[in-house]
């Protein structure tokens, strides 16, 4: 629950040795004390006293002359009260500096105002801040836009503040003591107190000033912003005056990627600075030459205590909270118990080097779509504003499906875009920039050309002081074009795009469906490829059974309310598809839409799930291993980046029994290290990252199904000189998708058999194979399904319970026919961790997300649950590996009623509880009657759509067992016998609490 605190001041801990700078070298210069006990304006009066003569600005005077300032020459004018002191003038830094410095000393309010605002603006916040003083700067356009906002003042009837001259730099710097001046007593200030108002700020300098008087004040760093050094960059004159410095530190926005990259080249060193008002800097801050690492900063810092709240895709927003070197001024947030500061910052870890971070952007720059997920814009915006035709890019999207971005282009590529013409050929200017923008973002992220808005010119951009777009401002001002491009694109469809055949025959009918898969996944397919082998999704599949279905409804007459939903799934081919196609345009439909409990069906089903056993059967090596077997474990387990696989891991690191660990993952397309992708999903499960670089384990990331594992002849043969154990954990999670689309994981089966048999070991590595429940689906036995090898029959009832039960019986034949003594293990429903997290993919939070939408959840009277913690159940896998049973099951064995679970979830969601038969009809119709792009768009608000056929089969099953929602009865009696973890004894039951952390997760 989140609030906004003040805290209280707490006592500081133990400060960090104070490095030896080059004030502490000084003979001029006393440290003050660093313990918190004194204010801003007391250490000023400290060095008024103690360092009078230590030099506090230097700059170079008109004529080239170097000029220096003591603390004796900041002394700040008395005033007896604390108003506020307005400022509204544009000077250098230190007249500014020494003014601001003497308002805030003086026991007033410093409140800086941009010139560059409006009257209204500006009579806006002297109206606020009930300004007492207003000083004005001398040029003719600060005193003119006062004297507007002081008319709109008095038209309102609002007071107008006393006015003044702002003072200049010969006002405020003399060259000796005002003899009349008097230090002003010294003014306890509280925590709380307001002493500084910022706005924004007040000039920016431009690139040639600022590195000329960089060069000329011979500067060992130079703070500024980026646009400078972007500048700076592109002339050699000025990388050679960059080169003499110690460094550069930027710091109010992004740095172009290949500036920075090109300067450190150049051997300029560039540094990051990042902090906020609330809690100051919180890195390590120029603690060592970053060189190609410049946009990283270093958070292992002693005294600072921060945490990462996990934002999804490997990102993460700071969090910093109370400590004895950093205590934030203001709190937002209670985590964990503690008040904390939500920075709103969002950064990426390094690949590679524990705690450096780079900014990745804000939590309220990204966009919320329709459908849950969000976009985060800057890194995006940054790829496309290096076009060399564009100026600015914004993106835009909230509350929609899909994104967009609006562009505005430089001012030789400015076009009026009504001009129809024009703007395709603007669109076709830019689209490789943003063709390689869609290759590095997020599927939902990704810009159809039809969603580029090009700005007018009678609607320029405005920007900042920073020379960032007002980004809100923008879109507000091109709020209607906005709707117009959504409006347009809603008009279009995938299908439009692909003509119809002329001819429903098989040879057009196979170019047709060619042409919509290949357009939808980008992928390069063959007729024969498995779709979602090579990367499809549920999207997708979408998009391509509607784009078939639009052509079929309109130019067919194929009845396709019969089609079934699924079929994309069914044929995941272009060749299949097509055979399915052709089928119905020459048939009745219903012809292509049997049932799953039909028996000519099922038949063929089961005869797939043989087939696919007698094709990876037989041939096995022998067994010649002689070696005995090693006093301690080493292992081989796949799969650790999921939440189970995860928890096992950190088991097996916890034994002193087990030497080893090969730690085995599917080859990622997220773009990111194997070592970084498993330190994101162990943060993001709420287990310690750092276990990563424990020397016990070694992370691999390989095709599993290829030759080897996909592995170099050494590391495999590594393994294979060294295994004990393999647990085979790693697999393909997805209901909807046809038993031919998981045959690496059976591939990968047969080389985990292979890779045992041929161990060096006198006895072969135990192989566990983690299984479901799912292959016991269709079981037709009565009561509590023993711990035993199962018919094809019970697992006919999705592709993916059909692959498992392949994988158990080809395990069950290899035990009988070799020496592997192999394991299986049917798990049932792993809840979430004791901190809530829980994967919110998987079909229960799915349920909860989609009875949200719906307003109901379904209730299940005298129907019990036995789910199993995350934890539970990996400590029970992992006790399970030395079995002497082949077969075990693993659910919790003290079962609690469904309704204990449903029951506070509802209550927290605000939703009804229903019977089952009435939600599932609920979620059915919720599906009915929608365009392409509305499916698309409701499935993803409404995420159990995706999953229809599973919870209507969950309908049909509901009574078949005590189990809610049909899952089946299990014996566990072996099980109990050889994993202590399930001991009843010392395993709680799940309740409330959990429902409630899980609920949690979901909704963070």
């Amino acid at each position: 629950m989140s609030h906004a605190t003040t805290p209280s001041h707490p006592v500081l801990g133990p400060i960090p040795t104070v490095p030896n700078t080059q004030a502490l070298n000084s003979t001029t210069f006393r440290l003050p004390p660093l313990d918190g006990s004194l204010m801003i304006p007391e250490v000023w009066d400290w060095h008024l006293k103690y360092s009078p003569n230590h030099p506090v600005f230097i700059y170079t005077d008109d004529d080239g002359k170097e000029k220096v300032l003591y603390w004796r020459d900041i002394v700040p004018e008395p005033l007896d009260s604390r108003p506020t002191v307005s400022i509204l003038a544009a000077s250098d830094t230190i007249t500014y500096y020494t003014l601001l410095a003497g308002i805030i000393r003086a026991d007033c309010i410093a409140f800086p105002i941009s010139p560059r605002n409006s009257a209204a603006a500006v009579a806006h916040l002297l109206t606020k801040t009930n300004g007492h003083l207003l000083l004005i700067g001398p040029e003719n356009n600060h005193q003119q836009l006062a004297k507007d906002a002081f008319q709109i003042m008095k038209e309102a009837g609002t007071p107008i503040p006393r006015f003044h001259n702002a003072p200049i730099f010969e006002d405020l710097i003399k060259d000796k003591p005002d003899p009349h001046l008097k230090l002003l007593p010294r003014v306890r200030f509280r925590p709380e107190d307001t002493s500084f108002i910022v706005h924004s700020s007040a000039v920016a300098p431009s690139p040639e000033n600022t590195l000329n008087a960089l060069a000329a004040d011979k500067c060992d760093f130079a703070f500024c912003v980026p646009s400078l050094i972007e500048t700076w960059v592109k002339r050699p004159e000025d990388i050679e005056k960059l080169k003499g410095m110690t460094g550069i530190i930027y710091g109010g926005g992004p740095l172009n990627k290949h500036a920075g990259d090109y300067l450190v080249d150049q051997g300029v060193e560039i540094y990051n600075m990042y902090g906020s008002t609330e809690s100051g800097i919180v890195y390590k801050f120029l603690s060592d030459s970053p060189g190609k690492d410049w946009e990283y900063m270093n958070f292992e810092r002693d005294n600072v205590r921060i945490h990462w709240e996990p934002q999804g895709d490997g990102l993460f927003e700071l969090i910093v909270l109370r400590g004895p070197l950093v205590d934030p001024a203001v709190t937002n947030l209670i985590i964990n118990g503690e008040e904390a500061y939500a920075t709103s910052d969002i950064f990426q870890p390094h690949p590679t080097k524990p705690n450096y971070w780079r900014i990745y952007g804000r939590t309220d720059d990204q966009i919320m779509h329709s459908t849950g997920e969000k976009t985060n814009p800057t890194p995006l915006e940054l790829m496309v504003n290096q076009d060399p035709h564009v100026q600015t890019c914004i993106m835009f999207g909230r509350g929609r499906f899909n994104a967009g971005i609006l562009v505005e282009p430089k001012a030789a590529y400015k076009f009026d875009p009504k001009d129809t013409k024009k703007l395709v050929e603007y669109r076709n200017m830019i689209w490789p920039t943003v063709a390689k923008l869609n290759e590095f973002a997020p599927q939902h992220s990704r810009i159809f050309k039809e969603m580029i808005l090009v700005a007018s010119p009678d609607k320029p951009f405005t920007y900042t002081a920073k020379s960032t777009p007002r980004r809100q401002a923008i879109l507000n001002e091109y709020e209607q074009e906005i709707e117009d491009i959504y409006a347009a694109a809603a008009e279009s469809s995938q299908a439009d795009e692909v003509t119809p055949p002329t001819e429903w025959n098989y040879p057009s009918i196979l170019d047709f469906v060619r042409t919509v898969v290949t357009r939808v996944v980008k992928a390069k397919l063959t007729d024969s490829d498995d779709i979602f082998s090579k990367g499809g999704d549920s999207l997708q599949a979408t998009w391509i059974r509607n784009s078939i279905l639009h052509a079929l409804r309109e130019n067919t007459k194929v009845d396709t309310r019969s089609v079934l939903p699924g079929f994309v799934y069914n044929n995941p081919t272009i060749e299949k598809l097509a055979r399915y196609v052709d089928n119905l345009t020459s048939q009745d439909a219903s012809g292509g839409a049997k049932q799953l409990n039909d028996r000519d069906e099922t038949q063929a089903i089961m005869s797939s799930m043989h087939a696919m056993v007698e094709a990876y059967r037989g041939n096995w090596p022998k067994h010649k291993g002689t070696t005995r077997t090693p006093a301690k474990d080493t292992v081989l387990i796949t799969g650790t980046t999921g939440s189970l696989g995860a928890a096992m891991l950190v088991t097996l690191l916890k034994m002193p029994e087990v030497q080893h660990i090969y730690a085995l993952n599917r080859v990622s397309d997220e773009g990111k290290g194997h070592m970084q992708r498993q330190r994101d999903r162990l943060r993001e499960w709420g287990y310690d990252p750092d276990i990563v670089n424990s020397p016990k384990v070694t992370f691999l990331e390989a095709h599993s199904s290829h030759q080897r594992l996909g592995l170099s002849m050494e590391m495999y043969e590594k393994i294979r000189t060294s295994i004990t154990h393999i647990i085979q954990n790693g697999y393909t999670v997805n209901f909807n998708i046809a038993l031919s689309t998981f045959e690496p994981n059976i591939k990968t089966t047969r080389n985990m058999i292979d890779l045992a048999l041929s161990s060096p070991f006198a006895t072969p590595p135990r192989l566990e194979f983690v299984s479901s429940i799912g292959v016991l689906g269709q079981y037709k036995g009565v009561g509590f399904i023993k711990e035993e090898p199962v018919d094809a029959s019970s697992a006919v009832v999705n592709g993916y319970a059909q692959s498992k039960w392949v994988n158990e019986e080809l395990l069950s034949i290899a035990g009988k026919e070799t020496r592997l003594k192999p394991i299986v293990v049917r798990v049932g429903q792993v809840s979430g961790r004791k901190n809530g997290a829980w994967n919110k993919k998987e079909w229960f939070p799915t349920m909860i997300k989609s009875g949200a939408y719906l307003g109901c959840l379904p209730t299940l009277e005298d129907q019990t649950v036995s789910w199993v913690s995350v934890d539970t159940a990996a400590d029970s896998l992992v006790e399970m590996r030395n079995s002497p049973y082949p077969v075990l099951h693993l659910a919790h064995p003290r079962p609690v009623p469904w309704n204990t679970i449903i029951t506070p979830i509802a209550r927290s969601l605000s939703a009804r509880l229903v019977p089952y038969p009435d939600w599932s009809a609920t979620l059915e119709k919720s599906g009915e009657n929608l365009s392409a792009e509305e499916e698309v768009e409701m499935m993803k608000v409404n995420p159990a759509l995706r999953i229809l056929p599973f919870f209507m089969y969950m309908h049909s099953r509901d009574g078949a067992s005590k189990e809610a929602l049909g899952f089946p009865d299990l014996d566990m009696s072996k099980a109990l016998e050889v994993a202590p973890a399930l001991n009843e004894k010392n395993l709680k039951q799940i309740g409330e609490k959990d429902a409630l952390s899980w609920l949690e997760y979901w909704w963070s």
